[in-house]
């Protein structure tokens, strides 16, 4: 015969919600073209089924046009939204390409933080588009996985209004954002916390390259303002990992002070190469990607795959590892 407190520890437990044991999400940047590059992506992103999918920003080459939504988004992963795959994005740089931000001080959270800059600004039609999954329309927000007792908690920001080479702001600081961030990840309690942005705290350089001597296509380097403004906040709250894109192409940083960043850029858009620099592991990456994080109690996983399928870059870690772990063959390919 149970005892009182056996029963009530029974009550307890049923009544708890259940601890999931794997959470499976996405991340891709930089796709919204329309093309048959970014349809290949899409259909890898199909085969490989996950739950949630995050864009990094540049969702609707050029300038985040309205009338593209259809042909540059909701066709193109249609077959995901109908098997009920939910989205959330990033504003990208080309999202806010005809936006100025607005004089309001503080900046808004919403589609009120920017206004057109003599040319259309479609940034609150894009907030407001649902299939974009922007919580609550907003700028910036994030998502917990489950959203009882979640495994895995994504945070999104805006970058566009952050201290960066492209930033609207230049005279004063979107500091609704920044203590946003610090107030949201504090409060957090996922197992997980990963943010994700367009422009990157942190990445390897592209080689100049040139037609008849004429500088043409290109990238950038690392967003060195960015990273001073973010990563004290990062450390405080002990995030995971870090997803961006901007640049065309994949790249992975050994972890800073626990840390992992990513460079995610190949999701549709011509990709370009990168130069070698000290600290990013990953060979090349000028090829058309997206990336696949599986997260469980105890590990996050992870794998780039090209739109051929072909998986790219793969590894894990625990909890306090200092350096990234290599997944077996027999697991590189598969889902678990």
């Amino acid at each position: 015969m149970r005892t009182f407190a056996a029963h009530l520890l029974a009550a307890f437990l049923a009544a708890a919600p259940a601890v999931a044991q794997e959470v499976h999400v996405a991340f891709i940047g930089d796709q919204g073209v329309g093309d048959s590059k970014q349809r290949a992506v899409a259909a890898q992103l199909f085969k490989d089924d996950p739950s949630r999918v995050f864009l990094l920003g540049d969702n609707i080459y050029t300038e985040g046009n309205r009338r593209y939504f259809g042909p540059r988004f909701d066709e193109i992963y249609a077959p995901l939204l109908t098997r009920g795959v939910q989205f959330h994005a990033s504003l990208g740089n080309h999202d806010v390409e005809g936006c100025d931000a607005t004089p309001i001080n503080p900046l808004p959270a919403d589609g009120r933080a920017y206004v057109a800059d003599g040319f259309r600004c479609d940034a609150g039609y894009q907030l407001a588009h649902g299939p974009f999954g922007y919580v609550r329309n907003l700028r910036y927000y994030s998502v917990a996985l489950p959203p009882a007792n979640p495994l895995l908690e994504v945070f999104v920001l805006d970058t566009n209004t952050l201290k960066t080479s492209q930033s609207k702001l230049l005279l004063r600081d979107d500091t609704a954002q920044i203590q946003w961030l610090d107030e949201a990840l504090g409060s957090s309690r996922a197992t997980w916390k990963v943010v994700i942005m367009h422009h990157p705290p942190h990445s390897p350089t592209t080689g100049a390259k040139s037609f008849f001597f004429v500088p043409v296509g290109g990238g950038r380097t690392r967003e060195f303002q960015l990273d001073q403004q973010l990563t004290p906040i990062l450390r405080k709250h002990r995030v995971d990992a870090v997803f961006a894109g901007h640049n065309h192409f994949y790249a992975r940083m050994l972890p800073q002070e626990g840390i992992r960043y990513f460079v995610s850029g190949g999701g549709g858009r011509k990709t370009y190469g990168f130069e070698s620099a000290p600290g990013y592991v990953a060979a090349g990456g000028d090829w058309y990607h997206f990336m696949s994080v599986r997260v469980t109690p105890t590990t996050f996983t992870y794998r780039t795959i090209d739109g051929a399928g072909a998986v790219r870059d793969s590894g894990w870690w625990a909890k306090g590892d200092a350096a990234d772990r290599v997944l077996p063959a027999s697991a590189v390919a598969g889902g678990s």
